[in-house]
């Protein structure tokens, strides 16, 4: 897979993951005790055999490149880059316009780098494992120009995606970006076939296809809503991957969240707790690896501590109290008599004596006091300016409780 350039997607705002986009982009929100979810994406690559690797950053973007330059540096000697690559040049009240925008003002990292025939353009903020050699060699078989992972939802849930329509060879044959009315996988009603917004392109039809793009004035300048399209009426070829067929080594199932909303979020960080998990995060035939964090190990004290179906990272220390159904993140204490259910705690939170915690997101370095109830009245948690999204309530970073 020398030949084949990785980019990843990773300057989206996140605005419906607010508050906990507000300091950090997306793809650098802290996720599962001790990741950051574009760790997900980084490791599918690197697991792969991709040892070329550029993220494209905008907004909020220096907490994520620390992270990145933490973890992942570049290794010449061994011909292993992974490189964040801010905006070239501003665009009226914007950097990068949309997806397709950010590879155009970067079209560069083809030219300069003729090596590369291919490259594999994946979003820096989903949760997902996935083998993308698999996804390499299914897009040279079937000699593609543009590869589209994809995989089967429900009717109900298809509008936000894009949907696919496909011939009996998985050629694509049609596409809308997000409709109101998603049209049906034929044969198997109340199905649809949607983007997983994850491509492999081969880079001289991609060049085409984006400066051509670029110069439409009209054009939002995204994959899902100009550009696919457009390849389409240029009768390009363009097929589908079902993500169903795709193999982790390890793993039985395939597993893949938008982990866009407060609530999906928060599913996600679930799916992690249970006995059998969904995401397994103990497979080292295929690891998820992160920046080293130093920390001590995890420690209980006294006895009464109820763990249920936890996780619980470095530095924490639990006292005298009852955990079920959470992550618990580095360097979190928690007090005698607290009680924390289906809740994702961050690094440098403090759960005092008495506290009760359910269904919520604590962000970084923040000191819940004594006999608090968080989650328990949504009322109560928007008056102290929390905001509640289906059930889930979020704390803000260092957010101080009024005396």
């Amino acid at each position: 897979m020398n030949d084949l350039l990785g980019i990843i997607l990773a300057g989206g705002a996140g605005q419906r993951l607010q508050p906990l986009t507000s300091i950090r982009a997306k793809p650098a929100v802290p996720f599962g005790g001790k990741y950051r979810i574009i760790d997900f994406v980084l490791n599918n690559f690197i697991n792969s055999g991709i040892q070329n690797i550029k993220i494209l950053v905008q907004t909020l973007s220096q907490p994520l490149i620390n992270h990145v330059s933490n973890m992942w540096p570049s290794a010449p000697m061994y011909n292993c880059f992974v490189q964040s690559i801010p905006a070239q040049k501003r665009m009226g009240e914007d950097w990068y316009k949309s997806t397709a925008d950010a590879v155009y003002q970067n079209l560069n990292m083809f030219r300069d780098n003729p090596k590369f025939n291919r490259a594999a353009i994946f979003s820096g903020d989903h949760v997902f494992k996935m083998d993308v050699s698999q996804l390499d060699r299914y897009h040279m078989d079937k000699c593609a120009e543009f590869t589209i992972s994809a995989m089967v939802v429900k009717s109900e849930l298809a509008s936000r995606f894009g949907i696919l329509q496909v011939d009996n060879q998985c050629r694509v044959i049609g596409f809308e970006e997000k409709p109101e009315h998603p049209k049906e996988i034929p044969g198997r009603p109340g199905f649809c076939l949607t983007s997983m917004g994850n491509y492999i392109a081969n880079i001289p039809a991609l060049i085409e296809v984006l400066s051509e793009d670029a110069n439409v004035e009209k054009s939002t300048h995204d994959f899902g809503k100009d550009v696919i399209p457009f390849m389409l009426k240029k009768g390009m070829r363009l097929f589908a991957y079902d993500f169903a067929d795709n193999r982790v080594p390890g793993e039985e199932q395939v597993y893949w969240r938008d982990v866009g909303t407060i609530r999906s979020f928060w599913e996600a960080n679930m799916d992690l707790v249970s006995i059998e998990p969904q995401l397994n995060l103990y497979n080292m035939l295929w690891p998820i690896k992160t920046s080293p964090d130093f920390t001590p190990p995890a420690k209980w004290v006294f006895r009464q501590s109820l763990l249920d179906n936890a996780i619980i990272s470095g530095g924490c220390i639990v006292t005298q109290a009852e955990i079920g159904d959470s992550v618990l993140s580095q360097r979190v204490r928690v007090e005698k008599g607290s009680v924390i259910q289906e809740s994702v705690i961050f690094a440098g939170v403090t759960i005092s004596e008495g506290a009760r915690i359910r269904r919520a997101i604590i962000d970084k370095n923040v000191m819940i006091p004594p006999h608090t109830h968080i989650g328990y009245s949504p009322e109560e948690d928007e008056a102290r300016g929390f905001k509640v999204s289906e059930g889930i309530t979020v704390v803000p970073k260092n957010y101080v409780f009024a005396q």
